[in-house]
């Protein structure tokens, strides 16, 4: 499934770079992935919205149906591109939205007429009416067509209009967006004119907003480009030259292959189904994985989550929900690296140390990102924060010559684990153990735990069932008694995690913390909250009784070399960081710092890099699936883009539009009701279905 991206597109007609050889032998897994390459810029950020509703447009298949009134579904996550500003993303999410389609087109040589009804499945009120003509489709001199694409919210007040068209032999592209942003109305706008179909010069405008403002107010930039270089104002500042040469990639995406055959390590953390709504009777669609389940209805007045599914190969299995996880935390150690930085709490303020590997010791920061050369008294089973590993570390000290931390790795305890191969578990707690069917006043006022319990005692007893994964105190169930409809608007809980728990029939063996935290001992912990991604869903078949398997997430430590940096970039040599692969495109765990109202990752990795090796000694190499590429300052500054002929005087006279120029659109969110559409989806982002025959 191909996904549309106009930043992506217009970003890549204006400053694409060429792509690199791929890696490996023809054929296989590792050399048939492409990585989706684009240029990220601040210019090209008022162009997100429409980004995203273009994306939509297109996984709705329309260029398939001439004339046709038809059901779609639509992975939003994909078009919105949801990534946190760590770029670590828990996991991978699939999230389907509910369109209809209604496409009109008198003959061949006329134009095509589109208008869509968008129900964003996370959003309740996140329903947009969109229209499109397509007038011209790309050609030789006009690489994206000529189209007008209007779209406004059903009830509030955002809209906006893309327009690309040819004028004078140019490509101009011209796009409007007005939205709220609480009491404020934002207003973005860009103009591009194109100079070929190539790409190689051109020169625009664009109206952004400097978020950090109160109210945000807005910035525009001026831009021109040609084949080698990229000139840009911003405001009134000083012009800026950036060369398009040698782009600074950060990757944001990246997929792993076995070494020895190329093939994708596929791990597959959830799958669509099937299910039978309990508003209208009818087959309705969903995904199930490791972070619960979304259904196409779920924010649809009167719905009742399904309790039974039918996955695509026809096994039918109950879905079973606990109120919360059991975490399994497997400790690890490994050795400290030369430079490594920690975040350590001195008992009153928290400081940056780092250690110094030919003094053996730590050593605070200089206020230049470096040592300050003085010892700090760090003694071992010290704890403080790993930024890179994202978890606290403990000291162990020096042992055989080598000075090495603890950490842990954590796992979500399903009922297929082996510790249930007996049944039902016993439990024993120490620090914050949790009450049983938790009131919501105890829940926001922070009062569910019972009296701190110190491991010198004897510990707390709880037990866990395999059948319902929940953990009980005395035969109750550790649960919070409401949902987030209960809560007023000037109450929030998301959540809460417990103190340790040990297995019962290791609690003999813990007689203090030094204990619990040591390396022999596997610790647990109950997490609980209102959420489906903190709780825990299950599938038990039907037929056996048996609990589906979801593939676990493989967790690795990765040194970084500076032979292995995508950028040739020596300032992260032997860093070391916690990876988690979730699945193809789905490896997290590199730092991403800000810079200049930009993200940009701590370090990319190199093609081809080998990365892991699994337990049956299978090793791994990784490949890039998602590249954002970065213009770096050109070496003679402003001069090497005046010299090369550009100037922003066009940019300058370009006039940028306004909402002034957004259509109306006289549809409304009932008229989708007018038409007659199959139930059966005829396109799943953007592939048609065998509904669409019928």
């Amino acid at each position: 499934m191909n996904k549309i991206s106009l930043a992506a597109a217009i970003t890549s007609a204006l400053f694409s770079a060429s792509t690199t050889a791929n890696f490996s032998d023809t054929g296989t897994d590792y050399s048939n992935t492409i990585a989706d390459s684009y240029v990220g810029e601040q210019a090209a950020e008022p162009l997100n919205m429409a980004n995203m509703l273009l994306c939509i447009m297109k996984a709705t298949g329309a260029e398939h149906f001439a004339n046709a009134d038809y059901r779609a579904l639509v992975d939003s996550a994909q078009c919105e591109q949801r990534q946190d500003d760590s770029s670590s993303q828990a996991a991978s999410k699939i999230a389907y939205s509910e369109v209809v389609v209604s496409s009109k087109r008198a003959n061949n040589s006329s134009a095509q007429e589109v208008e869509v009804w968008f129900q964003d499945s996370e959003e309740q009120d996140g329903q947009y009416i969109i229209n499109t003509t397509v007038s011209a489709a790309p050609g030789p001199n006009s690489p994206f067509g000529e189209l007008q694409f209007t779209f406004k919210h059903a009830t509030g007040g955002d809209k906006g209009d893309l327009n690309i068209s040819v004028q004078n032999g140019q490509n101009v592209i011209s796009l409007i967006n007005t939205f709220e942003e609480g009491s404020n109305t934002i207003e973005q706008a860009a103009i591009v004119q194109i100079d070929d179909a190539q790409g190689n010069s051109g020169r625009g405008k664009t109206q952004g907003i400097d978020w950090s403002q109160s109210p945000p107010v807005p910035v525009e930039y001026k831009l021109a480009y040609n084949e080698n270089f990229y000139f840009k104002q911003v405001g009134n500042n000083p012009e800026v030259c950036l060369s398009r040469n040698n782009p600074r990639e950060n990757v944001h995406s990246y997929s792993l292959f076995n070494l020895a055959t190329g093939a994708l390590l596929d791990i597959k953390a959830g799958f669509n189904f099937d299910y039978i709504s309990n508003i209208n009777g009818q087959p309705q669609h969903g995904f199930i994985g490791e972070w619960g389940l979304w259904t196409e209805e779920e924010h649809q007045p009167g719905y009742v989550a399904p309790t039974t599914i039918t996955d695509e190969n026809g096994v039918s299995y109950n879905v079973v929900t606990a109120p919360g996880k059991l975490v399994r935390q497997t400790k690890g150690q490994r050795d400290l690296q030369d430079g490594e930085a920690f975040e350590y709490w001195t008992g009153s303020n928290s400081v940056t140390v780092y250690w110094v590997e030919s003094a053996g010791q730590f050593q605070a920061d200089n206020g230049s990102g470096s040592p300050d050369g003085v010892d700090t008294g760090i003694t071992q089973n010290t704890y403080f924060w790993s930024p890179l590993l994202r978890q606290n570390v403990n000291y162990l000290g020096n042992s055989s010559g080598t000075h090495r931390v603890a950490y842990t790795t954590s796992e979500t305890v399903r009922a297929n684990d082996a510790i249930f191969n007996s049944g039902a578990i016993g439990l024993t707690c120490y620090g914050s153990c949790p009450q049983s069917n938790i009131s919501m006043n105890d829940a926001v006022n922070w009062t569910f735990t019972q009296a701190y319990e110190d491991p010198s005692s004897a510990g707390i007893a709880y037990t866990l069932d395999p059948t319902d994964m929940t953990l009980k105190l005395a035969g109750q169930p550790v649960k919070l008694n409401f949902t987030r409809a209960d809560l007023s608007n000037d109450q929030d809980f998301w959540g809460a995690s417990s103190g340790e728990f040990v297995l019962s029939s290791d609690a003999s063996s813990v007689t203090s913390w030094d204990d619990l935290n040591g390396q022999s001992v596997v610790t647990y912990r109950w997490e609980m909250g209102l959420d489906s991604w903190s709780q825990l869903t299950m599938l038990q078949n039907q037929t056996d009784q048996s609990f589906y398997e979801f593939d676990k997430a493989v967790n690795f430590i990765y040194t970084h070399q500076t032979a292995n940096d995508r950028n040739g970039e020596s300032s992260n040599n032997n860093t070391q960081v916690m990876l988690e692969y979730h699945g193809p495109g789905n490896l997290h765990g590199i730092p991403w710092n800000q810079s200049n109202g930009q993200w940009d990752a701590q370090f990319s990795i190199a093609d081809g890099t080998e990365v892991y090796t699994d337990t049956n000694g299978n090793r791994y190499v990784l490949k890039a699936t998602g590249i954002d590429k970065r213009f770096l300052p050109a070496a003679g500054g402003a001069a090497d883009c005046t010299n090369s002929g550009l100037d922003l005087a066009g940019a300058s006279l370009l006039t940028l539009p306004t909402a002034a120029n957004i259509p109306t659109i006289s549809t409304t969110w009932q008229d989708k009701d007018n038409l007659t559409v199959a139930d059966e989806p005829w396109v799943i982002h953007g592939e048609v279905q065998s509904a669409a025959n019928k």
